[in-house]
């Protein structure tokens, strides 16, 4: 069914009471609140957004390696209802059931053309429900399943424009409670969707019930988000961004700082931007192996406990290290490990792509990374001088001698040439 047929059988919905499921329901719409009627639609009257703020960032994945979705193509329905199952199984499972047993207790919204703004997700579900396999796997009854045929909704007046749909969209799932089963990137890409519809932060504010400060930080962290993906050749792929909210907003806050010169005062050189750029390539590569939490937020946020950014020596000497360490990994190209797995979900290959690499470079990423907090504690502690060098004695006692590359490598000769000049120069300034 196209548009033009969608709306003809929306205005013959409309032209009968009978179904009208409830009057005077109250919605906000261009900013004031008026009463409207519910209306019992057929779901084959319908069809997805698929632009959805639930399933923003699958469906930007997918149609970035395959094609353009369209909700009209019963293919590409599929898709949708695809995703919007995944996008959270339990609760879906949980929902479908309820709306088996007890109805739609929540109305949608949908367009004067028949596109759903608000209540995909339970669209969907009540198509899934009417489906044989599904209604026999439950053992439902025909008249349990009839009701599930029919979507409850508000039909918006046809001059309703994109900007009012997306404020709707936005105000119905981002500015409710139901906001917390989001994917926490939709609500990124959603403020940047607005941003290009012409909304301003404080107006995007407003419609998802936040401060404009988030909004601006959301944003800002967005663009470290893209700039993270595109480093990796993983455009669009935001998927890949699941369970790093945390890290990204840490990283942000900490470019921001170290950018604008604030946190100056708490580093011992004054850094350039091309050292702001390697602490972004070097966070990046944590958050690809799954740092998190204090010890992600020790490689690059200024505080008081400490940051390895802020000691020249101890950044240049970790940053090095490091570089080294991920330099040697050679991986297959992203198009190549696609390619390589045609029925595998590309973000799935991604994934397996990651794991890889992080299995890769784990061990080296750790070690660097205690080496150099435990030597940042130590200079923060400014322990006394017989304490460092107790630790130093304590640490060559555990060098294992017998491994043939102490006697092979010609790096431990000029470490251990080192040493002895150091320990040299201290016993002149003791005089001895």
């Amino acid at each position: 069914m196209n548009k033009m047929q969608r709306k003809e059988q929306l205005d013959k919905v409309k032209a009968d009471d009978g179904n009208i499921v409830s009057r005077d329901i109250p919605l906000r719409y261009h900013g004031e609140s008026i009463k409207v009627d519910v209306y019992r639609i057929p779901l084959e009257d319908l069809v997805y957004n698929q632009y959805n703020g639930r399933i923003a960032s699958s469906v930007k994945a997918y149609e970035c390696r395959n094609h353009t979705l369209d909700p009209e193509n019963d293919a590409d329905r599929a898709v949708i209802e695809d995703l919007l199952w995944k996008s959270n199984k339990d609760r879906n499972d949980k929902t479908m059931k309820s709306l088996v047993l007890n109805g739609q207790l929540r109305n949608g919204i949908v367009t004067a053309d028949g596109v759903i703004i608000d209540g995909n997700r339970r669209a969907s579900l009540l198509n899934c429900a009417c489906g044989k396999t599904v209604r026999e796997k439950n053992h439902w009854s025909s008249s349990e399943v009839d009701k599930c045929r029919f979507f409850n909704a508000v039909i918006l007046p046809k001059s309703a424009t994109s900007k009012d749909i997306q404020q709707l969209e936005t105000t119905y799932q981002m500015g409710e409670d139901e906001k917390l089963d989001y994917n926490p990137i939709e609500k990124y890409l959603k403020c940047r969707d607005l941003i290009d519809e012409g909304f301003d932060e404080r107006q995007i504010a407003d419609m998802m019930d936040e401060t404009e400060a988030n909004v601006r930080k959301w944003l800002a962290t967005l663009e470290l988000m893209d700039d993270y993906l595109e480093h990796l050749r993983y455009e669009d792929m935001y998927p890949m961004l699941d369970q790093k909210e945390d890290q990204f907003l840490s990283l942000e806050k900490g470019l921001k700082d170290w950018r604008g010169h604030s946190a100056l005062a708490r580093a011992n050189w004054e850094y350039e931007d091309t050292d702001i750029d390697d602490l972004k390539m070097v966070s990046f590569d944590y958050i690809r192996s799954g740092y998190e939490g204090k010890d992600f937020r020790r490689i690059c946020k200024p505080s008081t406990e400490g940051s390895l950014f802020q000691n020249k020596r101890l950044w240049e000497s970790f940053s090095a290290q490091h570089f080294d360490s991920v330099g040697y990994v050679e991986e297959e190209s992203v198009e190549d490990t696609i390619a390589s797995h045609p029925d595998v979900d590309a973000v799935e290959s991604l994934r397996a792509r990651d794991s890889k690499w992080k299995k890769s470079v784990d061990k080296p990423l750790k070690t660097n990374f205690k080496y150099s907090v435990r030597r940042l504690e130590e200079k923060l502690d400014d322990a006394a001088p017989e304490t460092t060098l107790r630790k130093v004695r304590d640490l060559l006692d555990t060098i294992d001698t017998s491994q043939p590359s102490f006697s092979s490598s010609p790096d431990v000769a000029k470490l251990v040439s080192e040493i002895n000049k150091r320990t040299y120069q201290l016993k002149k300034l003791l005089g001895q």
